[in-house]
């Protein structure tokens, strides 16, 4: 998007441009927020991730977690697919990441089958890479958290480098950082 994310999008044009990523064999890395989960957004992004549509992730450790939680818990920050609040629900996303932590990662935990299904789930199976970037307000955090971020940044630096798209979605603060280390080029017009 230019100047401002405050304005209509159009998603078809979306749709076009990710199809001719994938045709093209472009690198197309997704930043993403946890309203993506709590929206009920996760099995989109797990088709697009199935799809071929997802190089590389990256995303904050609550993401993951929340993902994590409704994939072992059925919740996501303790409360139904309807939005209703269920009975120890507030410790629902601890249950998950102490899951995570006895499997030793989430890559173990899908090996073992604590994790069947969702996003990291399909990232694990796929094959597609990605990175969680902590914050000092993690719980947890999951032990494939980046907790060092000039370690998480080097590690987001070595797919932004090759990025040929971004989908930055659900998130301002990951989608800004991701945005200032993306390359920036200007394509001289081809004259015929």
């Amino acid at each position: 998007s230019t100047v401002s994310r405050e304005k209509p999008i159009d998603y078809a044009m979306i749709a076009r441009m990710l199809g001719e990523e994938k045709r093209r064999g472009g690198y197309v890395l997704w930043v993403t927020g946890p309203a993506l989960v709590h929206s009920r957004a996760r099995d989109n992004l797990v088709w697009f991730i199935r799809n071929g549509y997802v190089q590389a992730l990256h995303e904050g450790n609550a993401v993951a977690v929340h993902d994590i939680e409704a994939a072992i818990v059925g919740t996501t920050l303790g409360m139904t697919s309807q939005g209703e609040p269920t009975a120890g629900g507030h410790a629902a996303h601890m249950r998950a990441i102490n899951a995570v932590r006895r499997a030793g990662s989430i890559r173990a935990a899908v090996a073992d089958g604590t994790i069947t299904s969702g996003i990291m789930h399909a990232c694990v199976v796929e094959e597609v890479p990605y990175v969680l970037a902590g914050s000092l307000r993690d719980d947890g955090p999951l032990p494939d958290v980046l907790t060092d971020m000039v370690a998480a940044q080097e590690a987001t630096r070595a797919h932004t480098i090759q990025a040929t798209r971004a989908v930055r979605i659900a998130t301002a603060l990951h989608s800004i950082a991701v945005g200032n280390m993306l390359p920036a080029y200007y394509e001289v017009p081809q004259r015929g």
